[in-house]
């Protein structure tokens, strides 16, 4: 038993301690607080000024309601996503705490897709091309209709983004971001395949927008520039309305002709009307005038549900769960330990059904 505890002793990672924290949202002096212990040690724990005791692990896995093994991993801790630079997210209103909760815990997600990827060999059926827009001078468009044509994608709009993300080798991942007020993030980590996150909470049109918003960023811009949220909005915008398709149906647009186009094209109204002004098929009076209109009839705030469309679905993340548990035989607990979280984070994270259910069995 003391080999055992001396092992978790030197296996603790303070780093990890910290990113637990965050992810729970609450502060040093909260935790110190549930915990029963002093600030001023907690803090020394966090930035490995003094060993933490055995005594001290029990209590902070506890308190943080996570296992010990939690702080014993070898994962690496990143930063923020490229694309959700502060520097570049015009988000003044989301507080620090708030963003640093969320990337701690897509940071926990990207252990989870290392684990799970430990047992399968993913291999893309597409191509996920990269492009330079300064080899480009500015025209973001001929950059979207290179990766369409990659994707060997057919004319006119694509009918499930998702599915072309997959099949070109990155995981897209559906989760709560609560009141960080993002859509979406991606990240580039060496040694694992491109991760899309979005925001489950955003209605259909805008969540696929925010998904080729994503795949412009992958594309586009292994590291931070000045332009890059405007490139990839202008990405997002010509692959989904190439205007070879879509060109000649959006001269003359109306707010009753955006409504019949959105099923399907798959876009939001707003972005029917923004893309008519970009390829000047109507002037800016025209413009301003239907953004007028959209205010008064509420279509800002909300776009009739009676145009909804069903969100796409992932299916890499729910198929590499669906390995550990079928496949690979694997319990729910013992997919949560691996996890190095409690079953009941597991389910809540990944929308698995719980095990307290009997199960009904067809007798032939």
């Amino acid at each position: 038993m003391k080999e055992h505890s001396n092992s978790r002793i030197d296996e603790f990672r303070p780093d990890l301690l910290a990113l637990r924290r965050r992810m729970n949202g609450i502060s040093q002096t909260e935790l110190a607080e549930r915990a029963g212990i002093s600030q001023g040690t907690l803090s020394k724990w966090e930035q490995g000024l003094r060993p933490v005791t055995e005594e001290g692990i029990e209590k902070l896995a506890q308190s943080l309601n996570c296992p010990v093994s939690f702080f014993c991993q070898s994962e690496r801790v990143y930063g923020a996503p490229i694309s959700a630079h502060p520097m570049y997210r015009k988000k003044a209103s989301t507080g620090q705490k708030v963003l640093d909760q969320l990337i701690a815990e897509l940071n926990v997600r990207i252990s989870h897709l290392r684990t799970l990827l430990e047992s399968v060999d993913l291999r893309p059926e597409l191509q996920l091309p990269h492009y330079d827009p300064d080899d480009y001078e500015g025209e973001i468009a001929q950059i979207a209709a290179n990766v369409r044509r990659a994707w060997y994608a057919p004319s006119g709009p694509i009918p499930d983004l998702t599915e072309y993300a997959e099949r070109a080798g990155c995981i897209v991942v559906h989760c709560e971001m609560g009141d960080a007020k993002l859509d979406g993030v991606s990240y580039q980590v060496p040694g694992l395949p491109p991760m899309i996150f979005l925001n489950r909470d955003q209605p259909a049109d805008r969540m696929r927008f925010t998904l080729a918003h994503e795949i412009g960023h992958l594309v586009m811009h292994p590291y931070p520039t000045l332009h890059m949220e405007d490139e990839a909005n202008q990405f997002a915008s010509a692959l989904l309305m190439p205007e070879s398709d879509i060109g000649a149906e959006l001269r003359g647009l109306t707010i009753e002709k955006a409504a019949y186009m959105k099923p399907y094209w798959r876009v939001s109204m707003a972005a029917l009307i923004y893309r008519a002004r970009t390829l000047n098929r109507i002037d800016q009076s025209k413009y301003e005038y239907m953004w007028r209109q959209m205010s008064f009839k509420g279509f800002r705030t909300r776009e009739p549900e009676s145009l909804d469309f069903p969100k796409e679905r992932p299916s890499v993340m729910p198929a590499l769960l669906e390995n550990m548990t079928k496949n690979m035989g694997y319990s729910l607990e013992e997919l949560a330990a691996i996890l190095h979280l409690h079953l009941k984070e597991v389910v809540r994270l990944y929308g698995l059904t719980a095990p307290n259910r009997p199960s009904l069995h067809v007798i032939k």
